[in-house]
């Protein structure tokens, strides 16, 4: 019998939500679709199941699943509106999140006893399960999960809420939007932090409170104990390829925040150290008389002021530094993690009604008698053994395959690492051989002047003409867009330089030749 009876709740941070999305939570799907889906051996989309999904609306009552006159992804832009969410540029590297993606489940025979009964339930591909009917715990179940959602973050703020009774397990797939309020105009907007924490570690704490929370108001009166951290497993809904290649993806971007707090802390540290000296230049020529004592005053207060100021900026990035380092490197542990995942093995509870010998032993003929009843005794176990054989031998191949997949996504990750050397030896190459013109344009006191010259008026925002010998004004025609809104200072002033030299190069290149 299985004892794991626990409840299952998943929660993913959304920068979007597109239209494959909202049609896959809302099944605007046709049969080819649904087929092409199914040629996927990680899903199970039942046809003849899915009249029996349905959704929650914003009255709170129960209504077939798509019923909304709007799309799934037009409802939520539109509540991103009414809150005044501006995602940042198109073309920037990282964009802000703006919804919450749910996904409440629980142990796999007790949300089917909720959702079917006591019916008979096909779980085989291509299963004929249109005699099914829906049963009503599962839309109390859902009804009471939808509460504490809308108690959690408001009804208004529950964009979709489907529950899905065509898959393997029964489940709900809730699209929310956090918000907060601002602390000085005191506004709602979005605002993921108000609701999830500021980092991994007040995430955790708020994840493990959700679990205790949902667990006492919704699972413990469905039978359904507190779920524990999936953090490190294999989401059903999530392919382990798409698993590791977002956890990857998140690992690169707390790498790059890593690497973009360093160097603001370098930055803020060396403005310390600067002030620092003009303090200690102040103090100085105080003692030596060249300024008077009002003066040096004034210049302390200054000083001091700036380098209070300076402090706080890298205490706070100290401290955000510190969180990111966190995070990355529980991202690494999950990655590592999610490359060995095994599927736990399902126990299967099994009716089994024991033989029982009925009839009376007669006076004559008691060998036949006898053997009658050994016979079916024999039957009887055969039949619950060969039963027991069918499901774990289903069990089995559904391992064997989950084990292929696994294989063929590692290999299809050795292929992509392949590609990947491939083409940073390719740039290396690239950027080897842009080394060596830097370092024989650099090499040419002209050129070099004439590149610093550039350099500094771009990082400076000042323009610049540069004669090409014949005292007219640069021709180069190479795109500058100027400072980039999320570009540290260090890559700036290497882009520049990098620019400076691409002007002089092409000048140089394009240089009329002087007869003699």
């Amino acid at each position: 019998m299985n004892t794991d009876i626990k409840q299952a709740m998943h929660v993913e941070a959304g920068k979007s939500f597109g239209t494959a999305e909202a049609n896959e939570n809302e099944r605007h799907w046709n049969d080819d679709k649904i087929d092409r889906k199914n040629q996927d051996p990680t899903n199970h989309y039942d046809k003849t199941r899915m009249k029996l999904n349905f959704e929650i609306g914003p009255d709170g009552k129960v209504h077939p699943l798509g019923y909304q006159e709007k799309s799934l992804e037009v409802r939520l832009q539109e509540r991103l509106t009414e809150l005044g969410w501006k995602p940042f540029k198109l073309d920037s590297k990282i964009q802000p999140n703006c919804c919450a993606k749910f996904i409440f489940g629980g142990n796999h025979d007790r949300t089917l006893e909720m959702a079917f009964g006591t019916q008979t339930v096909n779980l085989d591909k291509g299963a004929d399960n249109s005699h099914l009917q829906r049963c009503p715990e599962i839309e109390q179940w859902a009804k009471d999960v939808y509460d504490w959602c809308a108690k959690r973050y408001g009804q208004e703020n529950i964009i979709g809420f489907q529950v899905h009774l065509d898959e393997s397990s029964p489940h709900i797939h809730a699209l929310i939007v956090p918000v907060g309020q601002r602390a000085k105009s005191g506004r709602e907007c979005v605002m993921w932090s108000a609701k999830f924490g500021k980092s991994r570690y007040e995430y955790g704490q708020i994840l493990r409170e959700m679990h205790t929370s949902l667990y006492d108001e919704v699972g413990s009166k469905y039978g359904l104990e507190r779920g524990d951290s999936i953090v490190g497993r294999n989401v059903q809904h999530l392919h382990k390829r798409d698993y590791i290649r977002k956890l990857t993806k998140d690992a690169k971007q707390a790498e790059k925040a890593v690497k973009g707090l360093q160097s603001m802390m370098r930055h803020l540290e060396s403005k310390i150290f600067s002030y620092n000296q003009q303090l200690e230049k102040a103090e100085q020529e105080l003692a030596s008389g060249k300024i008077t004592l009002d003066k040096y005053e004034a210049q302390k207060t200054d000083i001091q002021k700036l380098l209070a100021e300076y402090q706080t900026k890298l205490d706070d990035k100290a401290g955000k530094l510190h969180a990111k380092e966190l995070e990355l490197e529980q991202l690494t542990k999950d990655a590592a993690k999610a490359r060995s995942v095994v599927q736990p093995f399902r126990n299967h509870n099994v009716d089994f009604t024991p033989p029982r010998i009925t009839e009376k032993v007669p006076v004559f003929g008691t060998d036949k008698w006898v053997e009658r009843q050994n016979q079916h005794i024999e039957k009887s176990f055969t039949d619950i053994v060969r039963k027991i054989e069918s499901l774990y031998r289903n069990e089995a191949a559904k391992q064997v395959a989950a084990a292929q997949q696994n294989i063929l996504a590692d290999f299809g990750e050795l292929f992509q690492l392949r590609n990947d050397v491939k083409s940073l030896t390719e740039n290396n190459d690239i950027l080897k051989s842009t080394l060596e013109t830097i370092l024989d344009q650099l090499a040419n006191p002209s050129l070099r002047t004439k590149i610093f010259t550039i350099a500094d008026a771009l990082i400076g925002g000042t323009p610049v003409a540069i004669s090409s010998g014949g005292g007219g004004g640069s021709t180069s025609d190479l795109p500058w867009d100027g400072r980039r809104p999320d570009e540290e200072e260090e890559a700036y002033r290497r882009r520049c330089l990098m620019f400076a030299i691409g002007v002089v190069v092409q000048q140089k290149r394009y240089r009329p030749t002087r007869k003699v």
